[in-house]
């Protein structure tokens, strides 16, 4: 698989302090499916990220695999690219790193 070139603005730095979810799977080929696939129906927004994929153990829901964007420096370009993708159609939660 190859990853399309960054376009989008993104972190000067790795260690950024917010990133952005955009979805939440219960294994993690669904989450890099899922994730494939909103970076088809979102390529303006999406198409230039590499998405981090962790598992969260929500207890008695069991496990789930996030799917986040970033890391970014700031909120400030964490939340554009949420807005981008909420404008867009898409849904997304900025949360902290």
């Amino acid at each position: 698989r190859r990853q399309p070139a960054p376009a989008a603005p993104a972190a000067t730095t790795r260690s950024g302090g917010f990133v952005v979810q955009v979805t939440s799977q219960r294994s993690e080929a669904e989450a890099r499916a899922a994730y494939a696939a909103l970076q088809r129906k979102y390529p303006q927004v999406l198409g230039s990220y590499s998405a981090s994929i962790q598992p969260a153990n929500l207890g008695d829901r069991g496990t789930y695999y996030r799917v986040r964007v970033g890391p970014f420096a700031d909120g400030t370009q964490a939340s554009s690219v949420c807005g981008s993708l909420r404008s867009a159609g898409g849904d997304c939660v900025v949360s902290r790193n």
